[in-house]
């Protein structure tokens, strides 16, 4: 059976190019596992709820990492998600099977000397596209996906406000985030100098793509010295509003998470934190 249509369906949803292999590669795999077990070409009509459970199960026997696991289960919910809407399937058979816990600790967010080098090397070395790119992910927390699908006409900038409005972001969720003094600057001095057209960063068709932008991060993070990817932009926009004392019901609105479970992992210690606590123990 091809993929044809559904990775041009998660290419519409502006998924990663990252995720799009790591979903097929996944898929692939289950494909595999199931003409091995049935001896019988795969066909998603045929895939039952007891087919993909056996395959958790699988997965688990052969010591994978819940992370792993979840991966694979994530790509085959996306996957019959789409087909069943499409009508290749009658059903989806992922809708009851549960993912694997995991034990997640805090996420990874930069520390202020990472995001000083970080920030120091676009101010020097970025063109003003990469410095409002950055800017919109390190001020707004928006997902990349959401950064690169802005319309200009998203973005209110006056003097002593401003702010950007995400129309469809996870779960197709609409909200609006304000920009600081910083951000509105850092943007204005972008749109001062933008080519025209609607998108905020234009790539060569249409807007410019996450797998884009992600390289842009990568090269000033070169540049910088540290590793950096968009969304622990993400991550350090959160923490840093949990340590200036905002409030996880602000932090959560801001972020667009849906659970306050999601937002208090900010609350939890990273290393860096962790560091100070027991320096503080020192007889030096």
């Amino acid at each position: 059976m091809g993929l044809d249509g559904f990775v041009e369906y998660l290419k519409n949803r502006n998924c990663s190019s990252k995720t799009i292999t790591a979903y097929t590669g996944a898929l692939r795999c289950f494909m595999k596992w199931l003409e091995d077990t049935t001896g019988s070409p795969f066909d998603p009509a045929s895939v039952t709820p007891l087919d993909v459970a056996d395959y958790r199960r699988y997965l688990l026997n052969g010591n994978r990492r819940p992370a792993t696991v979840n991966l694979h289960l994530d790509a085959l919910s996306s996957f019959f998600s789409w087909a069943a809407s499409s009508g290749v399937v009658p059903s989806d058979p992922t809708e009851d099977i549960r993912r694997v816990p995991e034990q997640r600790g805090a996420p990874r967010w930069l520390t202020r000397q990472e995001l000083g080098a970080l920030v120091r090397a676009v101010q020097k070395y970025g063109i003003p596209r990469d410095r409002a790119l950055l800017a919109i992910l390190l001020h707004t927390g928006l997902r990349v996906s959401e950064a690169v699908s802005l319309h200009v006409e998203d973005l209110v900038i006056r003097e002593r406000s401003g702010w950007v409005t995400v129309r469809e972001g996870k779960g197709e969720k609409r909200r609006e985030v304000p920009l600081n003094v910083t951000a509105r600057r850092i943007i204005q001095e972008w749109l001062t100098v933008h080519p025209g057209g609607d998108w905020l960063f234009p790539g060569r068709k249409g807007h410019m793509t996450a797998r884009a932008a992600e390289k842009i991060l990568e090269k000033y993070a070169r540049l910088a010295g540290v590793e950096v990817t968009p969304h622990q932009l993400r991550h350090t926009f959160c923490k840093m509003l949990v340590d200036a004392g905002e409030s996880l019901d602000r932090v959560a609105v801001l972020a667009g998470h849906s659970n306050l479970n999601t937002t208090a992992r900010y609350t939890r210690p990273g290393v860096q934190d962790l560091e100070k606590a027991v320096e503080k123990l020192s007889w030096e």
